[in-house]
């Protein structure tokens, strides 16, 4: 997108903070910028690509959500009890809320949306098998009921894992093909206005939003910018407000920043984002542990945090993130497992049956999504890799070729990609190992099956808080010895935004994968 496109998406121009209002008002718009060409689905039940994650909570809302220090907090649902044996949850729903398109909110569109996305939704692999019955007896009730507890069981229902979908829109519909995934209606503070080719997608203020007098912005048009080092140009030079710099980019954001157009923030999570390489066990030579054992003992994955993450990540220990810092076994530690020993690499790589010849041992396809940092990091991998002898091809591909491709078709020997653990193990770590008969994206793709792992999982999941370590200890120890998934680095996360808005401090008070909803910020009148 040009700077010309962009100057003409609204008319503001980045003026001095020295005329900052004491009370919010009314009027103005945001530019954010999003990563992508294309979006191709915005319902975050269906996909959790980068582009929609960023969109969703503009539009979107749930049951609850999480402060800076991770408290939950009301949404939608203003209280919820547990019972005892940790298997029945009771939400009281808010009442006299509007969806944007005016209709009226209640608990059926709760029940609803669990019972009509929960197949679809990648976070809720391990609650769905689980529901012994869920139901709405009134407006403002919903309840679940278990078979067996989940501790972490209201962490999947905070408004990012669980945004709520319009019964009176998909009821009854192809929900897989539903116009509303790509002009949707929903309880955020803004609502789906227009999309402008492949340049910009437009919200305007929904004036139904259950918070009001929020939001105070007109709009938030959120502009389509695939290069990345655009979108910095774009925010140095006043055209944008909003981006997630990549980390690469992350110093000379910073640098960018000390003129005072913008400032850059660190999003602070209990669970980094994990880079991570899926094998294809269904295929040689990724069936033969001992290869797998050698790919990783061949990943200098320190080269990977100062080439990539510019210093700004660490090398993952174990497959439970280091953030989860009750459940993570200091005891396992990949660097001191599969340390970068190219020899030792070599000699498992004889033993499977691989020895060199004419200077090869075998060839496989590494598949990465063809944005930053996976192309870049599958780049080292590649040159890692062929050093131990391995033809290494390299597939940077488009997002939705590299999701079918994966996690539908099955179709590639290893693949790069970045993983979040949310709140909690059960979101977005078990996803990674537990048996997947299913072909959800971001959901074990790589065919390993261990019955003894899925039910240390579930021991893990059901435990009590502050009795759930030493089953950890175990899933942990199981994933080291099987690798399916070989962890690579906890990269940290950084979003910048304009100075000339009121009230980011608020407005960025969040924890988790929660992204700015632009309900809180407010632009004085002599800035719009």
């Amino acid at each position: 997108m040009t700077a010309a496109v962009l100057a003409n998406l609204v008319g503001w121009a980045v003026v001095s903070d020295a005329s900052a209002q004491e009370s919010p008002v009314s009027g103005g718009t945001i530019i954010a910028a999003l990563p992508s060409s294309t979006v191709q689905n915005f319902n975050t039940q269906m996909t959790s690509t980068t582009a929609a994650l960023f969109m969703a909570d503009v539009w979107a809302d749930g049951l609850m959500s999480y402060d800076k220090d991770a408290k939950r907090i009301p949404r939608l649902a203003t209280s919820w009890t547990v019972s005892e044996d940790g298997k029945s949850y009771t939400f009281k729903i808010r009442d006299g809320v509007k969806w944007s398109d005016g209709e009226k909110f209640s608990a059926s569109d709760v029940l609803f949306t669990l019972e009509s996305f929960g197949k679809f939704n990648t976070y809720l692999t391990k609650l769905m098998p689980l529901i012994e019955k869920a139901s709405a007896p009134d407006d403002t009730t919903f309840t679940l009921q278990l078979k067996q507890p989940l501790t972490a069981a209201l962490d999947l229902f905070d408004k990012e894992v669980f945004p709520l979908m319009p019964k009176h829109v998909y009821e009854g519909t192809d929900i897989a093909t539903n116009p509303a995934n790509l002009a949707p209606v929903g309880l955020g503070p803004f609502k789906f206005d227009s999309i402008a080719g492949g340049q910009s997608i437009t919200f305007v203020r929904n004036t139904n939003y259950w918070e009001a007098p929020k939001p105070y912005l007109d709009s938030v048009i959120f502009a389509l910018i695939p290069n990345a080092q655009q979108r910095l140009n774009a925010i140095v030079n006043g055209e944008i407000d909003w981006f997630w710099p990549e980390t690469v980019q992350i110093p000379a954001t910073k640098a960018a920043s000390e003129k005072g157009v913008f400032k850059v923030i660190e999003i602070v999570r209990t669970a980094p984002q994990t880079a991570v390489i899926d094998l294809n066990l269904r295929r040689k030579p990724m069936s033969d542990v001992k290869v797998r054992q050698a790919l990783f003992h061949g990943l200098d994955r320190q080269r990977i945090v100062s080439d990539v993450y510019q210093g700004l990540a660490a090398p993952a220990k174990n497959a439970v993130p280091s953030g989860f810092k009750d459940l993570h076994d200091t005891s396992i530690d990949y660097s001191k497992l599969y340390n970068f020993d190219p020899v030792k690499a070599g000699k498992l790589l004889d033993e499977a049956g691989y020895p060199l010849k004419d200077g090869k041992r075998f060839s496989v396809e590494l598949a990465a999504y063809a944005m930053p940092p996976y192309d870049a990091i599958a780049k080292v991998v590649q040159a890692q890799w062929t050093a131990l002898g391995i033809d290494v091809k390299l597939a940077a591909l488009d997002q939705q070729i590299w999701l079918d491709k994966v996690y539908k078709q099955h179709d590639f020997d290893a693949s790069v990609t970045s993983l979040t653990g949310r709140s909690n193990p059960v979101l977005g770590v078990d996803r990674s190992f537990v048996c997947n008969s299913r072909d959800l994206p971001y959901t074990n793709p790589t065919g390993y099956c261990n019955p003894a792992f899925d039910e240390i999982a579930a021991k893990a999941a059901s435990a009590p808080l502050g009795k759930q370590m030493p089953f950890y200890k175990t899933y942990s120890e199981i994933i080291s010895a099987d690798l399916n998934q070989l962890a690579l680095t906890e990269a940290r996360t950084y979003e910048a935004v304009s100075t000339k808005f009121e009230n980011l401090d608020a407005q960025f008070n969040f924890s988790f994968n929660t992204h700015p909803n632009w309900a809180e910020a407010w632009l004085p009148k002599d800035r719009q």
